[in-house]
């Protein structure tokens, strides 16, 4: 079934929309999510969780044709709540013993581990995950040039990492700048010390003679461990759609996102966004940052008073919830019950099986 058809069908609340939308794009999108969080019970609830905003906001997406990029932005979010430290191994094998590259194999993670978190995971959506720079712009909510120059700029990190990687299997013999520099490495293997050692192959013939000639982001990653679902997760993601005690659960999980483009794309906040920015609680940017506009600004106003208001106006609720509130009350009923604001998630009747 074509996106286009998958978010008609989405649309039209069809019972069998969810799992043809898994069958379609749970594998690439489960692997995305590994890839980010590193272990397969976390990739499972990001992946679910997709689609349950996906299920609830597929109205606000303008191009069905952009389907696929769509769902990776909501991925993107799902996996910047729960985002590892860079140090956590992961839950399986980066590479097996019978393989006969398994030394290649383990030095592309490592040094894929080593990179800035938004080069990892621009060149894990570009390469593995095939999505173009089109795609990737519409993603981040930023230009295209901004994608191409921040993806210039992982393969340049790639390629140090690499070089200082494969420096730091060769060990610290041969060489006193090199020892110096892999002191300073070890247990931290940052992008700064990665982009020294580069530098220092480049003038030293000893270690310009390990540094490799020519690195392909295609094949680094293409040593990388791919995750598969497991069969029993469709059964898993599913029964979410299915059980009627689990419509909290997917409310509260849909209206967590709230915020979405003109293009029906959701808006990329601090925490979704890997790495110094969402530590600190900034909003992340390319290197070409770009003023916020008029619009933005005015928003950003209006979503402050907003709060200020809801916050006074829930306190005068909490103060006379006991007194004022309870003469209405009594005897009153809503005339509508099921008119109610924000997402409206699908209860279809089923066996209780909790995911």
């Amino acid at each position: 079934m074509s996106d286009h058809l998958l978010v008609e069908t989405l649309r039209e609340r069809d019972p069998g929309a969810p799992p043809a939308v898994y069958d379609a794009h749970a594998e690439g999108l489960y692997a995305y999510c590994w890839f980010q969080l590193r272990g397969r019970d976390a990739a499972q609830v990001a992946l679910r969780d997709t689609f349950i905003v996906a299920e609830a906001h597929i109205g606000k997406l303008r191009e069905p044709e952009r389907f696929g990029p769509w769902l990776y932005a909501i991925a993107r979010l799902e996996c910047g709540r729960r985002m590892p430290p860079r140090h956590r191994a992961p839950d399986m094998p980066v590479a097996s013993h019978d393989q006969e590259d398994v030394d290649q194999r383990i030095t592309a993670w490592q040094a894929v581990l080593a990179l800035p978190p938004l080069s990892r995971e621009m060149l894990e959506l570009h390469v593995r995950r095939q999505l173009s720079v089109s795609d990737l712009a519409t993603v981040f909510g930023v230009s295209p040039g901004d994608v191409q120059a921040a993806l210039d700029g992982a393969y340049g990190e790639l390629e140090a990492a690499l070089t200082a990687e494969v420096l730091a299997n060769e060990g610290p013999y041969g060489c006193a700048e090199r020892a110096l520099l892999l002191r300073e490495r070890r247990g931290d293997p940052t992008d700064d010390i990665s982009k020294r050692l580069m530098e220092h192959a480049r003038k030293c013939s000893a270690c310009g003679a390990l540094r490799p000639r020519t690195v392909s982001a295609d094949t680094v990653y293409g040593l990388l461990p791919d995750a598969l679902p497991a069969p029993e997760m469709r059964l898993r993601v599913m029964s979410c759609f299915l059980d009627p005690e689990l419509v909290g659960y997917r409310l509260f999980v849909a209206t967590r996102v709230t915020e979405f483009r003109s293009d029906g794309f959701p808006v990329q906040t601090a925490f979704g966004r890997p790495g110094r920015a969402a530590r600190q609680g900034r909003r992340w940017r390319f290197r070409r940052t770009r003023k916020a506009s008029k619009d933005e600004e005015g928003a950003a106003k209006l979503y402050a008073q907003v709060g200020r208001a809801s916050a006074v106006l829930l306190v005068v609720a909490l103060l006379f919830a006991s007194g004022v509130a309870s003469m209405y009350v009594v005897g009153t009923q809503r005339e509508d019950r099921d008119e109610h604001a924000g997402p409206r998630p699908t209860a279809i009747p089923g066996i209780s099986q909790r995911p």
